[in-house]
């Protein structure tokens, strides 16, 4: 993300850190081990004192928090801006891109896709093909006989009136997997988990309710601060909450990437780094990408992941 801020014009990331309130012992002795693991990974992530929270964060309500995890290097920024200005730089290179232009047809031939049949465009021939759609990459794969196992798990999210600025990092609420980000502008942005069947994107007033609740406990400053608006999306899941990164089985010039469960834009630096070694090189240049290949479901190799909220 700091080689992108620095190198796109435009481009926003700022590093205000990740801060992970702990209010269960048992969560407690398993930080622990999470800061061993990510420190020889080198990343400075810490277990604080509720002294250290305060210092971090003025305004909070520290209650039943009996410590924390901050990680320095994480950070946050606008996802729509970053993409305008990521398309910006794009054109200007030279790259052509299609919108509101679905892909209607795939053609195969010799164990590859030779062509694809896009809408108002007509028959495109290539030869790697990137397949990088979120949910409907799951559609566009079973026009050539390929399942992929993600569901469309919805999630809610809110956010507040302009406040003066107050919170530095993205806190989140372990236990009740809850979360609150300030934005530059100064709305605050709120989710938690709240269970709804898979594909709805209805609002759930109960969303609204449950998440302010949880987080007033700890900032009873923003129980009468106003709701813009509520909003729902996709988690694209997959069944172990890792995503698929690979050439697809069966088609040597057939790239997919999808299925992050959340942390889709987070990772999109790497991944685009990473599926530019697959489609140059043939093949990944970290181990761990190695093992997100979409035939680990097959054959039983499933991930594990530590760290889900909202």
């Amino acid at each position: 993300w700091i080689r992108w801020r620095n190198s796109i014009p435009g481009m926003e990331f700022k590093q205000s850190g990740y801060l992970w309130l702990i209010t269960r012992e048992e969560d407690l002795v398993a930080f622990k081990k999470l800061e061993i693991m990510l420190n020889s990974l080198g990343i400075p992530a810490k277990l604080i004192d509720r002294d250290k929270v305060k210092e971090l964060v003025r305004f909070i309500e520290l209650n039943d928090v009996v410590a924390a995890m901050y990680d320095p290097m994480a950070g946050k920024s606008l996802p729509y801006r970053n993409a305008l200005m990521l398309r910006r730089e794009l054109l200007k290179r030279g790259v052509r891109i299609f919108e509101h232009s679905p892909v209607r047809g795939l053609r195969v031939g010799g164990g590859r896709v030779t062509s694809i049949d896009v809408e108002g465009v007509g028959e495109v021939y290539l030869g790697k093909l990137v397949v990088a759609s979120g949910y409907w990459s799951r559609e566009i794969l079973a026009k050539v006989g390929i399942e992929i196992p993600v569901v469309a798990e919805p999630h809610h999210l809110l956010i507040t009136e302009k406040l003066r600025y107050f919170l530095e990092p993205l806190v989140i609420h372990l236990e009740s997997s809850s979360y609150l980000v300030q934005t530059e502008s100064g709305g605050v942005i709120m989710g938690t988990d709240y269970d709804v069947p898979e594909g709805d994107l209805s609002l759930h007033l109960g969303f609204a309710r449950k998440v302010v609740l949880i987080i007033v406990k700890y900032f009873p400053q923003l129980e009468d601060v106003n709701i813009l608006r509520i909003w729902t999306g996709y988690y694209v899941r997959t069944p172990d909450r890792h995503p698929i990164v690979g050439y697809v089985p069966g088609f040597e010039n057939v790239v997919v990437a999808m299925g992050f469960s959340g942390h889709g834009y987070m990772m999109a630096p790497v991944i685009g780094r990473e599926v530019a070694n697959l489609v140059i090189y043939g093949r990944p240049s970290m181990k761990e990408v190695e093992l997100m290949d979409l035939g680990r479901f097959e054959e039983g190799r499933l991930l594990k992941e530590e760290l889900v909220f909202g």
